[in-house]
């Protein structure tokens, strides 16, 4: 998902003398959504669903998303990178190779030998996605990340010459996705339909209506600007939708009403959707006019870090959680589900998930953010990190 590093850009052939702008909001925003990452692994979908989590906790993958977009948009402009050569240079795949594949290559190979040492390692296909050897919560999030470095910059080429068609044409690629896997995949009780809807469910091109949302975004964010007018209506048909999805209410009227939204509801599914994003895109421009452009304060400096230690936290949280799942259901660690925590661990309260949500919390940011900070003394001497189009 996920870091922020846009203090300044790496001078280049395309380099303008320009630099490029940071923004505190885009920290606060992935320190939320990093948050509510490890909160979404730590606890049962039942208790997430009796808290409406469709509401805030799942809003992290959406506001990834958007930055992401958002992120793409500010970095290729400042590089002044208008042309498919200038947006696939060698000195781009460079940067995101040392960015998010080499920290992910040292996490595979902390899961290849944690495997080993408890005695599991998986060789299923899923591999072939990206997936770990030694599974953890989170890891089908880095397969649509890697996918986002070769898609980005043709989404970003477009846009330079048709904005409305090329940001039509990302929320029709998902529509396309849905399409296939309503018509084709309807379900994944066969081995191959679900490794089908898996390969579709990780790929970018199924959310490229929120990283649209976030490219459009980075022609500016003023909520009162005429352009940006259409996220309200958008807001408010998101809210609509998932209000139902989370209760069903409309969908179970009787007669046409409910029959349609029935059929929309199965045909459209998950929520992390076009049905989703309007509402994410909302609070994502309310933060950005209403949160400080620049970090202030010992708080916010430790806002800022988390922020930009995202990617890395979201790694060290997935192998820190496949050792927590492992621990306390292996069937759930391989067949890659959330266990019931209370249950297996034989907790008398509920309320233990506070203490155990607060663990994980503390172990992924500290764990994610020594990695970052290592990282960033070894292999950029203090320097800061630049150009970086994710999360």
């Amino acid at each position: 998902m996920i870091e922020g590093e846009n203090i300044e850009c790496e001078v280049t052939s395309t380099e303008p003398s320009t630099k490029r702008p940071y923004y505190f909001q885009l920290d606060v925003l992935k320190a939320i959504a990093i948050a509510f990452v490890v909160m979404d692994h730590s606890l049962t979908w039942e208790i997430k669903g009796a808290m409406g989590s469709v509401f805030w906790e799942r809003l992290s993958i959406p506001f990834f998303l958007i930055v992401m977009g958002f992120n793409m948009g500010m970095s290729f402009k400042y590089r002044n990178a208008k042309n498919l050569l200038d947006l696939y240079s060698m000195e781009y795949f460079k940067r995101k190779i040392k960015r998010y594949i080499l920290p992910f290559i040292i996490l595979y190979i902390a899961s290849i030998l944690l495997g080993i040492t408890l005695g599991y390692l998986s060789t299923s296909e899923y591999l072939m996605l990206g997936f770990l050897p030694f599974w953890g919560p989170g890891n089908w999030f880095i397969p649509l990340l890697f996918g986002s470095i070769l898609v980005f910059p043709i989404i970003y080429w477009l846009f330079l010459k048709q904005p409305v068609l090329a940001i039509a044409l990302c929320f029709l690629c998902e529509l396309a996705m849905q399409a296939i896997l309503w018509f084709l995949y309807p379900v994944a009780m066969i081995p191959f339909n679900a490794f089908i809807i898996t390969a579709i469910r990780v790929n970018i091109i199924f959310y490229l209506p929120a990283a649209g949302l976030g490219l459009w975004f980075s022609k500016g964010f003023d909520m009162s600007d005429r352009r940006n007018l259409i996220v309200y209506p958008y807001f408010a048909f998101s809210l609509f939708f998932m209000f139902d999805y989370s209760t069903g209410i409309v969908s179970s009227l009787p007669g046409v009403i409910g029959q349609k939204m029935s059929i929309i509801q199965e045909f459209i599914r998950g929520d992390y959707t076009l049905f989703f994003y309007g509402y994410a895109g909302f609070f994502f421009l309310l933060a950005m006019v209403s949160l400080p452009q620049t970090a202030s304060g010992i708080f916010q400096k430790i806002i800022e870090r988390v922020g930009k230690s995202s990617y890395h936290i979201l790694l060290f949280q997935i192998f820190w959680m496949s050792i927590v799942y492992w621990n306390i259901s292996q069937t759930a660690a391989i067949e890659h589900y959330i266990p019931d925590f209370a249950a297996e661990l034989g907790w008398p309260s509920l309320w233990f998930y506070v203490p155990f949500y607060l663990l994980n919390l503390a172990v992924s940011f500290t764990g994610g953010m020594i990695w970052y900070e290592a990282e960033n003394r070894f292999l950029y001497k203090n320097k800061p990190k630049t150009d970086s189009i994710m999360l």
